[in-house]
C-alpha cells in the first residue's frame, strides 16, 4: 500500500469487497445473493416483457401468419433459451460468477474477450433498434394528435433517447431499479390489454386469417426463417442469463424461472406482438397502439412504450458498461467515460434510423451465429468435459502458468469451433440476403451453429488432451502429476476431466 493511501479498517474493506461483488466481478457467496424463488421469477419476468420482444413479433409477421408464427416464436424461443441457459445457469449459479468469466475455462483469458465482442455487439444493436422505436413513437404520437412532422423527427428522437439514457445510466443503478419497478408491471399490463382487445375487438378468425406483411415466394422458407427468428430471440437472452443465475440462491431458482419466463413468457409476448402486427398490417410496434386501443388510450400507450424503450436501452447500456470493465485499459476509466464509449456505436441510428431499422430482422437472425456457437461450446465444455468443476483461482489469475491461460491466452479449439459454427450458419442461411441452402429445410441454421461447434470442440479437446498426455509421458512426468493439473506440473493445457 502506498504511504499516501489511507489504511482501511476491516469493516471498510469488507464493504468495498461487497460492492465489488455486486457491481463488479468477484464471485458472490450464497449469503450475498439477492434472488430467492420470488425474486428470481420477478426478475426473469421483467426481462421477458422487454420491448424488444415487440420487435421480434413484428419481424415475424412479415413472413408468416398467426398460427405458424405462434409455433415458431414460442417453440423457437423455448429451444434457444434452453440451449444457452443450461451451462450458464448451472455454472454461474454454482460459482457466483458472471458470464464472461465463466467463458474463460473454454476460451482462455484472452479468448473470452472474443465472446465479449459478441456480447457488446448484441447489446448495442438492440439498444439502437429500441431507440429507433422510441423515435417512431414520438412521430406517431404527433401524428395521432394531428401534427405531421418530417422524417427528421425520428432521428431527433433517437438523439433525445441517447441523451436521456446517458443521464439515467450515469446516475447509478438505484435510478435504473426505480424506473424498472414502474415500467415492468406497466408493460405486463399493456401486453394483457393488447391481448384482450385483439380477441374481443377482432377475434381469432380475423387474426388467424390475416396475411403476412411481406412474405417470400416459398412458404416453407418463410416458415424456416420465422423459426430462425424465434430461436435467435432465445439465444439473445445469453447476455442476461449469467447475471441472473449469479444472483440466485439455488440451482432450481437459476434454471426454472429462466426457462419459464425468458423461454415461455417471452415467446408469448412475441406472439401478442405478432398478432398485433398482422391485424394492423405494420411491423412497427408504435403503429399498433392507436388502432388497437383508440385515440386516447393509444396515445397513452404510445407514451408508455416510449418510456419503456428508454428503460430497456438503459438496461442494455448499463450491462454493456459493466462488461467493458473486462478490458484492462477501461478498468481505470470513469463510469461516465465508459458509458460514452458505449453510446458512440449508437450514433449511426441518429442519421439513418429507417435504413438500420429495416435491417432489424437480419440483425435478430444474426444473433444465431453470434451466440449459437458459444452456447454449443459452453454446453459441451462445462457439462461433459469438466463435469461441472471449475477452478475459481485460475479464472481470476491471468498468469501464463495457470490452467485457463492456454497458448497466449487463447484456447484455440474453441476459437476454431466458433469460426466453423459461424461458417455453417451462413452456409445454410444468409440473414442479409435471406438466401437459404436446401439443407436448411432439414437443419435450421441456428441449430447447426450450435451443434457443429459443440461436436468439433469436443473432438479437438480430446485430441489436445491425448497429445498432451503423450508428451507428458514421453518427458517422464509421472501419471500422478498429470492428474494433479497445472498447479503441480506447470502445464497450462491439461484438463483432468477430459
Amino acid at each position: 500500500m502506498s504511504a499516501f493511501e489511507p489504511e482501511l479498517d476491516t469493516n471498510t474493506r469488507a464493504e468495498l469487497v461487497k460492492q465489488e461483488s455486486f457491481s463488479g466481478r468477484l464471485p458472490l457467496r450464497i449469503g450475498e445473493r439477492e434472488y430467492k424463488t420470488v425474486g428470481a421469477h420477478a426478475t426473469c419476468f421483467a426481462y421477458a416483457v422487454a420491448t424488444w420482444c415487440f420487435l421480434t413479433g413484428g419481424f415475424t409477421a412479415e413472413l408468416v401468419g398467426a398460427v405458424e408464427g405462434m409455433v415458431c416464436l414460442i417453440a423457437g424461443n423455448l429451444l434457444g433459451c434452453f440451449l444457452v441457459t443450461m451451462p450458464l445457469s448451472l455454472g454461474c449459479q454454482r460459482y457466483g460468477i458472471e458470464q464472461i468469466d465463466f467463458c474463460k475455462p473454454a476460451f482462455g483469458q484472452r479468448g473470452a474477450k472474443v465472446v465479449l465482442i459478441f456480447y457488446v455487439i448484441n447489446m448495442i444493436g438492440w439498444s439502437g433498434l429500441i431507440l429507433v422505436m422510441f423515435g417512431n413513437g414520438i412521430r406517431n404520437i404527433l401524428h395521432a394528435l394531428g401534427y405531421s412532422p418530417g422524417g427528421w423527427i425520428v432521428g431527433a428522437g433517437v438523439a433525445l433517447g441517447i441523451w436521456i439514457t446517458y443521464l439515467i445510466v450515469t446516475r447509478g443503478v438505484h435510478l435504473l431499479n426505480l424506473s424498472n419497478a414502474f415500467i415492468t408491471p406497466g408493460i405486463g399490463i399493456l401486453v394483457a390489454f393488447m391481448f384482450y382487445v385483439l380477441f374481443t375487438e377482432y377475434g381469432w378468425e380475423a387474426i388467424s386469417n390475416a396475411k403476412p406483411l411481406n412474405p417470400g415466394p416459398s412458404p416453407t422458407i418463410n416458415y424456416i426463417i420465422a423459426l430462425e427468428l424465434g430461436i435467435a430471440n432465445g439465444y439473445s437472452w445469453w447476455g442476461g442469463i449469467g447475471f441472473i443465475a449469479r444472483n440466485t440462491n439455488s440451482r432450481r431458482n437459476a434454471v426454472y424461472p429462466q426457462l419459464l419466463h425468458l423461454g415461455l413468457s417471452a415467446g408469448v409476448v412475441c406472439t401478442v406482438a405478432l398478432f398485433s402486427a398482422l391485424v394492423v398490417q405494420s411491423d412497427d410496434p408504435t403503429e399498433w397502439m392507436v388502432p388497437i386501443g383508440g385515440l386516447v388510450v393509444g396515445v397513452l400507450a404510445l407514451a408508455f412504450v416510449a418510456l419503456a424503450n428508454i428503460t430497456s436501452t438503459a438496461v442494455s447500456l448499463f450491462a454493456t458498461g459493466l462488461a467493458l470493465r473486462h478490458i484492462p485499459a477501461l478498468r481505470v476509466k470513469t463510469w461516465r467515460t465508459i458509458i460514452l464509449l458505449t453510446i458512440v456505436p449508437c450514433l449511426p441510428f441518429v442519421f439513418w434510423p429507417a435504413q438500420l431499422y429495416d435491417l432489424g430482422d437480419a440483425y435478430l437472425a444474426y444473433n444465431g451465429t453470434m451466440h449459437g456457437p458459444i452456447a454449443g461450446i459452453l454446453f459441451v465444455d462445462f457439462l461433459f468435459l469438466r463435469k461441472q468443476r471449475l477452478s475459481l483461482w485460475s479464472i481470476f489469475d491471468d498468469d501464463a502458468g495457470r490452467e485457463y491461460h492456454y497458448e497466449k491466452g487463447f484456447n484455440w479449439p474453441s476459437i476454431v469451433s466458433v469460426v466453423a459454427g459461424q461458417a455453417s450458419y451462413f452456409f445454410l442461411y444468409n440473414p442479409i440476403t435471406n438466401q437459404t441452402h436446401d439443407l436448411t429445410r432439414f437443419l435450421p441454421a441456428s441449430i447447426a451453429a450450435f451443434a457443429l461447434p459443440a461436436a468439433l470442440y469436443w473432438i479437438l479437446m480430446r485430441i489436445a488432451a491425448l497429445r498432451e498426455r503423450r508428451a507428458a509421458l514421453e518427458t517422464g512426468i509421472a501419471a500422478a502429476d498429470i492428474q494433479a493439473g497445472p498447479q503441480r506440473t506447470g502445464r497450462p493445457l491439461l484438463r483432468p476431466n477430459i
